[in-house]
């Protein structure tokens, strides 16, 4: 298991968030606008990266490829713990 990230690691994380996020969201605008689907495609993977990043900022860990391919399996066993017990 992987310690906590930093704050400076934190920070870079949030940072790519935001420029995945813009990228995802200019790359919609200009799907609409000149009617190139496959961009949209692109776009809507740019944003289901940002939210990756953003969740790293967000819980301080590096995530797992097993909670990047079904973060709700996550969640579900986190729920299940007794009260005090670490997921990761």
């Amino acid at each position: 298991m992987r310690g906590k990230l930093g704050h400076i690691n934190r920070a870079v994380a949030a940072i790519l968030a935001l420029v995945w996020a813009c990228a995802g969201i200019v790359g919609l605008v200009a799907a609409y606008a000149y009617g190139r689907w496959i961009l949209a495609l692109a776009a809507l993977f740019a944003l289901w990266y940002a939210v990756l990043w953003a969740r790293v900022a967000a819980r301080a860990r590096v995530l797992t490829w097993k909670k990047i391919a079904v973060p709700w399996r996550a969640r579900l066993a986190r729920s299940t713990l007794p009260r005090g017990a670490a997921a990761d």
